[in-house]
């Protein structure tokens, strides 16, 4: 095979150069296109020009590419970029890029660290939103590898005795990520084998600056165990990481301990067929406590409220109906009754036989109807439904279900309304909802049961179930530092455990209860990086994701992100496709730095756009990501969604947002017209339930 006579380095400041020739300034497009074909492969003449030139009809793009190509063969004599309507790369051009990250995927990650620069450095692609996500991508997911190549040679390096080159390693970490508690303990073990036990002591003290700074919280107990270690003079040299695996009992207590008060007034509402609501502090035990109950009295289906629900109307309700139709896909029923429910799922019939846009309101009660006759069809063989984090329920999910519940008391009569639980945060519920829960409790028909932190005793049974060390001085340590939260208490013994001291004394400091999100987000620290981009990437899709759109959003090939999965799962991040906890999804949240948020939230909406019944979410994502020209469009889009819904109040907001973004963006003719389109909407329809 010859030696390719071209060379492009475009990790840093682009430059192309062979036979004697240099281009040291390389036109940016032109990178791009270089590096784009070099990194993802053959691509289509027409998707390329697009993303060079989206503001451009296809012939104009075309054409500007065409002009573009025959420059470049005019300065390098032949054609570097072949192909007609599949446009490759040609075996005489080398592109660094490329050349490393096969180096660095065959395990060889020497060439990944010599290079250096950041791709494309110092070019900008605002004006090419597609480009420039491909280009921020891109470049994230070098800064990775880069990071998982330093920490293995930094490693290496350590076992065989080489500290100074680790050193050198290991601050080059902690430059590109400052706040990881594991580059810390590294700078500090390999000062002190190094010989310096007073830098190594220096930087302990650095860190725990940084994370007072950024976290409000002090570092893990194995910082501090390492800290005491280089103190007393016995740090150990490196072992190869090992996984600490969770015992099942920490992963799911066996029992539940310390509300036998409130399951005695949850048999007494069950007994009269009252709606039962719980609330309490995130992490206090609402759904374990209802799943337990709700256990007990036989079957039952679950509910869950995610967030950004609020932003889509009938997102809760369409999840809902698709849990409904996996647990009994062959249940007949009527014509028309089908018919109604394929205007939340749509696959229940083809496109000609779907209903066409509600318009008046005894078409929107015919639909509640409908959805109330095929509610109870398919809660056969049910005993209740637990209707969980009720106070990320979409408005319009919560007017259907007042609907269907509203003349059903007692709950639980044969031919009725199943018997039904709601948890909710304490504080959290939107107006409409706490007014609501107000009004029953008055009329009698509900009862709440508010979730108090555990007493002492209800801990120490606890910490029994899980296996924490029958020692009354750490039993106490322990549950007044949780404040009585069982999750806390959980998220702290998974910490103690996976730090092997759990079985010695404490840490001088924990983590602060409040800070829960920030304990959670160290052990997040342990994820490899591609499930920690999962994790980031399906926090950021919110309500419903699944692995395709996670690696669609990513641009991950399928099989690898299943194994990414299969981690976040072992580490109980997610349970299937959900997050095990809300607190554990606010941690992934608040982990996302600012440079890759706007990133995520466009790739979210490119993967979203062109699905049905989701314009909403598309234009959050389009917004949060920045890019407000396509919000606008998608908040058009998402009024008339609403308005063919009969969700007269719904189109009234999307129109009014989408108007607001075209004024900042300085189109008055498009503002115009969909203001003129908020006078043209109904008055709200009279079907609307007060609460």
């Amino acid at each position: 095979m010859s030696t390719p006579g071209w060379h492009l380095r475009v990790l840093g400041p682009p430059v192309l150069e062979g036979h004697g020739l240099e281009l040291p300034r390389v036109e940016r497009k032109l990178a791009a296109a270089l590096a784009y074909l070099a990194l993802e492969g053959a691509t289509g003449r027409g998707r390329l020009a697009g993303l060079l030139w989206p503001d451009s009809l296809e012939n104009t793009a075309r054409n500007n590419l065409s002009q573009m190509l025959r420059k470049l063969r005019l300065f390098a004599g032949s054609d570097l970029m072949v192909g007609g309507d599949l446009l490759t790369l040609s075996p005489e051009l080398e592109v660094d890029a490329a050349r490393v990250r096969a180096a660095y995927t065959q395990g060889h990650s020497a060439e990944l660290l010599a290079a250096g620069g950041e791709l494309l450095a110092g070019l900008r692609y605002d004006d090419c939103p597609d480009l420039d996500d491909w280009v921020n991508s891109e470049r994230e997911r070098m800064s990775e590898a880069r990071l998982q190549a330093l920490r293995q040679a930094a490693d290496l390096l350590e076992r065989e005795g080489q500290y100074a080159q680790a050193l050198t390693q290991a601050r080059t970490l902690l430059d590109l990520d400052p706040v990881s508690e594991d580059g810390w303990r590294r700078l500090m073990r390999l000062h002190y084998l190094a010989g310096d036990r007073p830098a190594a002591l220096r930087a302990y003290q650095r860190c725990k600056e940084v994370l007072q700074r950024e976290f409000g919280t002090g570092p893990l107990p194995e910082t501090v165990d390492l800290a005491r270690e280089i103190d007393r003079g016995t740090v150990p040299v490196l072992a190869p990481a090992v996984r600490t695996e969770l015992p099942l009992a920490v992963l799911r207590p066996p029992h539940l301990v310390g509300r036998e008060r409130e399951w005695a007034r949850l048999e007494a509402a069950w007994a009269a067929g009252q709606w039962i609501f719980i609330s309490g502090e995130p992490g206090s035990g609402k759904t374990r406590l209802a799943l337990d109950f709700a256990g007990s009295k036989g079957e039952y289906v679950v509910y869950s409220g995610r967030p950004g629900d609020r932003v889509q109307p009938w997102s809760t309700l369409t999840r809902m109906s698709r849990i409904n139709t996996q647990r009994l896909p062959d249940l007949q029923m009527e014509p028309w009754v089908r018919r109604e429910i394929s205007r939340l799922v749509p696959e229940l019939l083809p496109p000609e036989d779907r209903p066409p846009p509600i318009t008046g309101d005894e078409e929107l009660l015919r639909f509640r109807e409908a959805h109330m006759i095929w509610t109870i069809a398919m809660h056969q063989g049910l005993q209740s439904n637990i209707c969980d984090d009720w106070q990320f329920y979409d408005d319009h999910t919560n007017q259907m279900g007042l609907y269907m519940f509203g003349t059903s008391f007692p709950l639980g009569q044969p031919g009725g309304m199943l018997r039904l639980l709601a948890t909710f945060r304490r504080g959290e519920l939107p107006p409409e909802s706490a007014a609501l829960v107000r009004h029953t409790l008055e009329l009698g028909i509900a009862v709440l049961i508010d979730l108090e932190p555990m007493d002492e005793p209800a801990a120490d049974r606890l910490m029994s179930d899980i296996g924490v060390p029958d020692d009354p001085d750490l039993r106490r340590q322990l549950w007044r530092h949780s404040a009585g939260n069982p999750h806390f208490l959980l998220e702290t013994v998974k910490l103690l455990l996976e730090a092997g001291r759990l079985d010695g004394p404490l840490p001088e400091r924990l983590p602060l209860p409040e800070k829960v999100w920030a304990l959670i987000g160290r052990r997040l620290e342990r994820l490899s990086p591609p499930a920690l981009q999962a994790a980031r990437a399906a926090a950021v899709l919110q309500s419903d994701f699944d692995p395709e759109q996670v690696a669609q959003m990513l641009g991950a090939p399928l099989l690898d992100l299943a194994q990414a999965w299969e981690e976040l799962e072992a580490a109980q991040v997610l349970h299937g496709n959900r997050f095990t906890h809300d607190l554990v999804y606010e941690a992934v949240v608040a982990g996302i730095p600012a440079s890759v948020h706007g990133l995520l939230h466009r790739a979210a909406a490119r993967t979203l756009e062109g699905g049905e019944g989701v314009a909403a979410r598309v234009a959050r994502h389009w917004q949060e990501g920045g890019k407000l020209d396509l919000a606008a469009k998608a908040y058009l889009r998402a009024a008339q969604e609403a308005h063919d819904q009969y969700l007269l109040s719904d189109a009234t907001r999307f129109y009014t947002l989408a108007a607001d973004l075209l004024e900042s963006q300085g189109d008055v003719r498009g503002a115009a017209e969909a203001r003129a389109a908020v006078a043209a909407v109904p008055l709200e329809s009279a079907v609307r339930l007060p609460s």
